[in-house]
């Protein structure tokens, strides 16, 4: 695939820099985004989006899939157990955001995969059950929640459950790694920053991952509404220029998702218009009640969708916050959703019509306990990613 460096060294209003996103990684030049409040690839052509897809889907054996690792990351903390950082100033501006949408295309049934073969995914989950964790129903610092796996299984394609699924990615030199992931927008998937790029201090150790597989709905190995894979990668510049250590004050990242070919001869279709999206809200995570989704590695294998009702319960600095989960690792990026579910008649409105994303899973701690999970506060540099991954109207991303 050829490479190309789009705009390389133009500073524009926004300092927006677009680069070609490859099969091995490229370091963004620090001296054109320094002024950015984000970062990015594109694929420079629908022939080349295209390749890539093919080249991702080939790459992603049965055997990768199940063998890769949670890219999970771990506070320092106190005595406490909670994190150890610095209260920062928040986004004074008002609480902001934009509905989502329900499904609106059924995918042929030849869409649906099965990855993994029952006789390899019924070894992995024996080998899987010394490592598995049986969680506690509350932190033991009293932060009440409740963990369970969405059940029964059909839950999982039913909106909004479906615009959660399992991200699969590469760190060149280092290994395959598992986050989660959930759709935002008609072409715009949202999860953790850490799940997208490698950030550093040093321009030359930047680098954004690669072979994103990201699958809606994703349960015990099978692909309901196939596999997706982007054409372009975005990450704050919060997280992108930091040293990596967590609690970030904005640990986001969206990928745009390239279309699926229209079997019938028609429009392309958009991931969101099979999945639906969820709306998102800013400025609302240090006082909230939520639902989180993922694909936690200590529950189920991190073959299954699971899911935490909590309510926020102590700042974990730096623009964070801590709600109580047994969710671990795996669960990195999945989304923290306000007003989850389907509205029943006669209920008071809520913002945005419901299903509102209000924060996606950034950290955890190392040790069993506590059992809490932290989230970025999502505020105006969140605005600006979602902007910039959205494009011009015209582009059809939003």
């Amino acid at each position: 695939m050829k490479l190309s460096l789009l705009k390389r060294g133009a500073r524009w209003s926004a300092a927006l820099l677009f680069v070609v996103s490859a099969i091995a990684p490229r370091p963004a030049p620090a001296e054109d985004l320094q002024s950015a409040s984000f970062s990015g690839y594109s694929a420079d052509t629908a022939a080349d989006a295209q390749a890539q897809e093919m080249m991702v889907e080939q790459y992603w054996t049965p055997q990768r899939l199940l063998s890769a690792k949670p890219m999970d990351l771990h506070p320092v903390t106190g005595r406490n157990g909670l994190p150890v950082a610095p209260e920062v100033p928040q986004d004074n501006s008002p609480p902001m955001g934009g509905a989502g949408g329900r499904p609106s295309v059924a995918l042929p049934a030849s869409e649906s995969k099965i990855l993994i073969p029952a006789q390899m995914l019924a070894q992995a989950r024996a080998q899987a059950g010394d490592l598995e964790s049986s969680p506690e129903a509350t932190s033991s610092f009293g932060a009440y929640f409740t963990t369970s796996r969405v059940f029964p299984d059909s839950t999982t394609t039913v909106y909004p459950a479906r615009t959660a699924g399992k991200l699969f990615f590469t760190e060149q030199g280092v290994g395959n790694f598992v986050c989660s992931a959930s759709v935002l927008r008609p072409r715009i998937v949202v999860t953790a920053g850490h799940c997208v790029a490698h950030p550093s201090t040093n321009p030359a150790l930047r680098h954004f991952y690669t072979n994103w597989l990201f699958i809606p709905a994703y349960n015990n190995g099978a692909a309901p509404y196939g596999t997706w894979t982007p054409t372009g990668e975005w990450v704050t510049n919060t997280w992108y220029f930091s040293d990596g250590s967590v609690p970030n004050a904005q640990d986001v990242g969206m990928l745009i998702i390239g279309d699926h070919r229209n079997p019938a001869g028609g429009t392309p279709i958009k991931i969101g218009n099979v999945t639906g999206w969820l709306g998102w809200e800013i400025n609302v995570l240090s006082n909230d009640n939520v639902t989180m989704l993922g694909y936690p590695c200590n529950l189920d294998s991190c073959l299954k969708m699971e899911e935490t009702g909590a309510q926020a319960f102590e700042s974990g600095g730096n623009n964070t916050t801590i709600y109580g989960s047994a969710m671990r690792g795996g669960a990195s990026g999945g989304p923290w959703i306000q007003d989850y579910g389907i509205q029943p008649a006669g209920a008071p409105p809520v913002a945005f019509g419901g299903n509102i994303l209000v924060g996606v899973t950034s950290y955890g701690p190392i040790s069993t306990t506590p059992e809490y999970l932290g989230a970025s506060n999502l505020d105006s540099r969140f605005v600006s990613l979602l902007n910039a991954a959205c494009g011009p109207p015209s582009s059809g991303n939003c």
